[in-house]
Protein backbone atom coordinates (compact mmCIF):
# COMPACT_ATOMS: atom_id res chain seq x y z
CA UNK A 1 0.00 0.00 0.00
CA UNK A 2 1.43 3.35 -1.03
CA UNK A 3 1.58 6.11 1.53
CA UNK A 4 0.65 9.75 1.10
CA UNK A 5 2.41 12.86 2.30
CA UNK A 6 0.90 15.08 4.99
CA UNK A 7 2.11 18.36 6.55
CA UNK A 8 3.13 18.58 10.19
CA UNK A 9 1.01 21.01 12.20
CA UNK A 10 3.99 22.85 13.73
CA UNK A 11 4.95 25.84 11.56
CA UNK A 12 8.41 27.40 11.78
CA UNK A 13 10.09 30.43 10.19
CA UNK A 14 13.69 30.82 9.06
CA UNK A 15 15.79 33.45 10.80
CA UNK A 16 18.64 33.54 8.30
CA UNK A 17 19.54 32.48 4.77
CA UNK A 18 20.08 28.78 4.08
CA UNK A 19 20.52 26.53 1.05
CA UNK A 20 18.51 23.32 1.25
CA UNK A 21 20.15 22.18 -2.00
CA UNK A 22 23.77 23.18 -2.43
CA UNK A 23 25.56 21.58 -5.37
CA UNK A 24 28.11 22.59 -7.99
CA UNK A 25 25.32 22.48 -10.59
CA UNK A 26 22.34 23.83 -8.63
CA UNK A 27 21.01 25.42 -5.48
CA UNK A 28 17.68 26.15 -3.80
CA UNK A 29 18.07 29.03 -1.34
CA UNK A 30 15.70 30.25 1.36
CA UNK A 31 16.01 33.73 2.83
CA UNK A 32 15.07 34.71 6.36
CA UNK A 33 11.31 34.92 6.74
CA UNK A 34 10.35 31.68 4.97
CA UNK A 35 7.64 29.78 6.84
CA UNK A 36 7.85 26.01 6.70
CA UNK A 37 6.70 22.73 8.17
CA UNK A 38 7.89 19.16 7.97
CA UNK A 39 6.44 16.80 5.39
CA UNK A 40 5.45 13.47 6.89
CA UNK A 41 5.07 9.99 5.47
CA UNK A 42 3.43 7.62 7.96
CA UNK A 43 4.42 10.07 10.69
CA UNK A 44 8.09 10.06 9.65
CA UNK A 45 9.76 13.27 8.49
CA UNK A 46 10.70 12.96 4.84
CA UNK A 47 11.19 16.61 3.87
CA UNK A 48 9.72 20.09 4.24
CA UNK A 49 7.18 22.41 2.64
CA UNK A 50 7.95 26.12 2.63
CA UNK A 51 6.73 29.47 1.35
CA UNK A 52 8.37 32.85 1.37
CA UNK A 53 11.41 34.65 -0.06
CA UNK A 54 13.41 31.99 -1.93
CA UNK A 55 15.10 31.32 -5.25
CA UNK A 56 16.84 28.66 -7.29
CA UNK A 57 19.58 28.31 -9.89
CA UNK A 58 20.61 25.43 -12.14
CA UNK A 59 23.49 25.12 -14.59
CA UNK A 60 21.73 23.37 -17.51
CA UNK A 61 24.51 23.85 -20.04
CA UNK A 62 25.80 21.00 -22.20
CA UNK A 63 29.31 21.30 -23.62
CA UNK A 64 29.49 20.00 -27.20
CA UNK A 65 31.89 20.12 -30.15
CA UNK A 66 29.63 22.86 -31.54
CA UNK A 67 29.98 24.90 -28.37
CA UNK A 68 27.84 25.23 -25.26
CA UNK A 69 24.13 24.53 -25.64
CA UNK A 70 21.49 25.18 -23.00
CA UNK A 71 21.62 27.86 -20.37
CA UNK A 72 21.99 28.66 -16.72
CA UNK A 73 18.56 29.16 -15.18
CA UNK A 74 17.78 31.32 -12.16
CA UNK A 75 14.38 32.14 -10.75
CA UNK A 76 12.37 33.47 -7.85
CA UNK A 77 10.09 30.93 -6.19
CA UNK A 78 6.52 31.81 -5.29
CA UNK A 79 3.87 29.91 -3.36
CA UNK A 80 4.27 26.64 -1.49
CA UNK A 81 7.31 24.57 -2.45
CA UNK A 82 8.01 20.93 -1.59
CA UNK A 83 11.41 19.45 -0.79
CA UNK A 84 12.15 15.77 -0.16
CA UNK A 85 15.42 15.07 1.60
CA UNK A 86 17.42 15.88 4.74
CA UNK A 87 17.68 19.48 5.94
CA UNK A 88 19.03 21.45 8.89
CA UNK A 89 16.30 24.11 8.77
CA UNK A 90 15.45 23.64 12.44
CA UNK A 91 18.92 24.95 13.34
CA UNK A 92 18.17 28.41 11.93
CA UNK A 93 14.44 28.66 12.65
CA UNK A 94 11.96 29.57 15.36
CA UNK A 95 8.24 29.01 15.88
CA UNK A 96 6.29 31.14 13.41
CA UNK A 97 3.90 33.75 14.83
CA UNK A 98 0.98 35.49 13.12
CA UNK A 99 3.14 38.31 11.79
CA UNK A 100 5.57 35.85 10.19
CA UNK A 101 2.68 34.11 8.44
CA UNK A 102 1.06 37.36 7.37
CA UNK A 103 4.36 38.50 5.87
CA UNK A 104 4.05 35.63 3.38
CA UNK A 105 0.30 36.15 2.86
CA UNK A 106 -1.16 33.53 5.22
CA UNK A 107 -3.64 34.53 7.90
CA UNK A 108 -2.58 31.81 10.36
CA UNK A 109 -0.83 28.46 10.63
CA UNK A 110 -3.97 26.59 9.60
CA UNK A 111 -4.18 28.47 6.30
CA UNK A 112 -0.54 27.62 5.63
CA UNK A 113 -0.94 23.89 6.30
CA UNK A 114 -4.10 23.91 4.18
CA UNK A 115 -2.11 25.43 1.31
CA UNK A 116 0.58 22.77 1.81
CA UNK A 117 -2.05 20.03 1.60
CA UNK A 118 -3.36 21.50 -1.64
CA UNK A 119 0.15 21.69 -3.11
CA UNK A 120 0.91 18.09 -2.11
CA UNK A 121 -2.29 16.97 -3.81
CA UNK A 122 -1.42 18.94 -6.94
CA UNK A 123 2.25 18.00 -7.24
CA UNK A 124 2.70 14.63 -5.55
CA UNK A 125 -0.27 12.72 -4.18
CA UNK A 126 -2.82 13.26 -6.91
CA UNK A 127 -5.71 10.96 -7.60
CA UNK A 128 -4.99 7.26 -6.99
CA UNK A 129 -1.33 8.11 -6.53
CA UNK A 130 1.27 5.35 -6.47
CA UNK A 131 4.10 7.65 -5.52
CA UNK A 132 6.84 6.17 -3.38
CA UNK A 133 10.08 7.81 -2.32
CA UNK A 134 12.93 5.85 -0.81
CA UNK A 135 14.70 8.09 1.68
CA UNK A 136 18.35 8.56 0.74
CA UNK A 137 20.77 10.71 2.71
CA UNK A 138 22.56 11.88 -0.43
CA UNK A 139 19.53 12.56 -2.66
CA UNK A 140 17.11 15.46 -2.97
CA UNK A 141 13.85 16.10 -4.82
CA UNK A 142 12.38 19.57 -5.22
CA UNK A 143 8.91 20.32 -6.60
CA UNK A 144 8.11 24.00 -7.00
CA UNK A 145 6.83 26.93 -9.01
CA UNK A 146 8.44 30.23 -9.87
CA UNK A 147 6.85 33.67 -9.83
CA UNK A 148 5.42 33.09 -13.32
CA UNK A 149 3.69 29.85 -12.21
CA UNK A 150 6.15 27.76 -14.23
CA UNK A 151 6.77 24.36 -12.63
CA UNK A 152 10.24 23.44 -11.44
CA UNK A 153 11.36 19.86 -10.87
CA UNK A 154 14.87 19.23 -9.62
CA UNK A 155 16.13 15.78 -8.63
CA UNK A 156 19.72 15.37 -7.55
CA UNK A 157 22.14 12.89 -6.10
CA UNK A 158 25.28 14.04 -4.34
CA UNK A 159 27.50 11.64 -6.27
CA UNK A 160 25.61 10.96 -9.51
CA UNK A 161 22.79 12.39 -11.51
CA UNK A 162 20.70 15.48 -12.03
CA UNK A 163 17.22 15.80 -13.49
CA UNK A 164 15.92 19.31 -14.16
CA UNK A 165 12.59 20.11 -15.82
CA UNK A 166 11.54 23.74 -16.19
CA UNK A 167 8.98 24.74 -18.77
CA UNK A 168 10.25 23.41 -22.11
CA UNK A 169 13.73 22.80 -20.74
CA UNK A 170 14.68 19.21 -19.89
CA UNK A 171 18.19 18.47 -18.66
CA UNK A 172 19.18 14.98 -17.50
CA UNK A 173 22.77 14.24 -16.53
CA UNK A 174 24.11 10.88 -15.41
CA UNK A 175 27.57 9.53 -14.77
CA UNK A 176 28.16 8.86 -18.47
CA UNK A 177 24.96 10.06 -20.12
CA UNK A 178 23.32 13.33 -21.04
CA UNK A 179 20.02 14.38 -22.57
CA UNK A 180 19.39 18.11 -22.83
CA UNK A 181 16.47 19.78 -24.61
CA UNK A 182 16.37 23.58 -24.63
CA UNK A 183 15.59 26.53 -26.89
CA UNK A 184 19.16 26.43 -28.19
CA UNK A 185 19.05 22.80 -29.27
CA UNK A 186 19.03 19.13 -28.37
CA UNK A 187 22.05 17.20 -27.11
CA UNK A 188 22.16 13.43 -26.56
CA UNK A 189 25.37 11.88 -25.30
CA UNK A 190 26.00 8.24 -24.36
CA UNK A 191 28.61 6.39 -22.33
CA UNK A 192 30.88 6.05 -25.40
CA UNK A 193 31.19 9.82 -25.61
CA UNK A 194 29.27 10.00 -28.88
CA UNK A 195 26.87 12.90 -29.28
CA UNK A 196 23.86 13.74 -31.37
CA UNK A 197 23.45 17.52 -31.60
CA UNK A 198 20.52 19.33 -33.18
CA UNK A 199 20.42 23.13 -33.27
CA UNK A 200 19.67 25.97 -35.67
CA UNK A 201 22.84 25.20 -37.63
CA UNK A 202 21.83 21.63 -38.41
CA UNK A 203 22.39 18.10 -37.13
CA UNK A 204 25.72 16.63 -36.10
CA UNK A 205 26.25 12.99 -35.14
CA UNK A 206 23.69 11.17 -37.28
CA UNK A 207 26.48 8.84 -38.41
CA UNK A 208 26.57 7.59 -34.81
CA UNK A 209 22.81 7.21 -34.35
CA UNK A 210 20.42 5.56 -36.76
CA UNK A 211 17.34 5.41 -34.53
CA UNK A 212 17.12 8.40 -32.18
CA UNK A 213 14.26 7.27 -29.91
CA UNK A 214 16.03 4.23 -28.37
CA UNK A 215 19.14 6.34 -27.80
CA UNK A 216 17.09 8.90 -25.86
CA UNK A 217 15.56 6.15 -23.74
CA UNK A 218 18.90 4.49 -23.05
CA UNK A 219 20.60 7.79 -22.26
CA UNK A 220 17.92 8.85 -19.79
CA UNK A 221 17.89 5.35 -18.30
CA UNK A 222 21.63 5.55 -17.81
CA UNK A 223 21.36 8.94 -16.17
CA UNK A 224 18.60 7.70 -13.88
CA UNK A 225 20.80 4.87 -12.63
CA UNK A 226 22.68 7.52 -10.71
CA UNK A 227 19.45 8.27 -8.86
CA UNK A 228 18.60 4.75 -7.66
CA UNK A 229 15.75 4.46 -5.20
CA UNK A 230 13.93 7.66 -6.21
CA UNK A 231 10.94 5.70 -7.41
CA UNK A 232 8.73 8.74 -6.95
CA UNK A 233 9.98 9.88 -10.34
CA UNK A 234 7.47 7.45 -11.81
CA UNK A 235 4.74 9.89 -10.82
CA UNK A 236 6.19 12.95 -12.56
CA UNK A 237 6.26 11.62 -16.12
CA UNK A 238 3.38 13.97 -17.00
CA UNK A 239 5.36 17.09 -16.09
CA UNK A 240 6.81 17.39 -19.57
CA UNK A 241 5.80 15.83 -22.92
CA UNK A 242 9.42 15.06 -23.88
CA UNK A 243 9.77 12.69 -20.92
CA UNK A 244 6.57 10.67 -21.25
CA UNK A 245 7.85 7.96 -23.55
CA UNK A 246 10.95 7.52 -21.44
CA UNK A 247 9.16 7.28 -18.10
CA UNK A 248 6.65 4.80 -19.53
CA UNK A 249 9.50 2.27 -19.44
CA UNK A 250 10.90 3.41 -16.11
CA UNK A 251 10.35 -0.02 -14.52
CA UNK A 252 13.09 -1.35 -16.81
CA UNK A 253 15.66 1.01 -15.30
CA UNK A 254 18.27 -0.20 -12.83
CA UNK A 255 16.43 0.90 -9.69
CA UNK A 256 17.80 -1.76 -7.35
CA UNK A 257 20.81 -1.07 -5.16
Amino acid sequence: MMTRFTPDNDVMVTTQEIEIISHEKAYVRLDAGCVWCYLLEDGVRIGVAFSGPSRFAVDAIAETEMGALGKSVTGVLKGVQLFIGPTSLENISKNADISDLQNVEFSNSESFTSAVESTIEDMVNGKDSKTRFDKKKDSWIFFGKDDSEKKVLLVMSEKKGLVFIYGKLVHVVGEDNLVSVSDSGVVISNSDGKQLIVNQDGIVGLDHYVDIAPIVTRSVAGAMRGLKGLKGLKSVKTWHPYTRGVYDSVDDFDWED
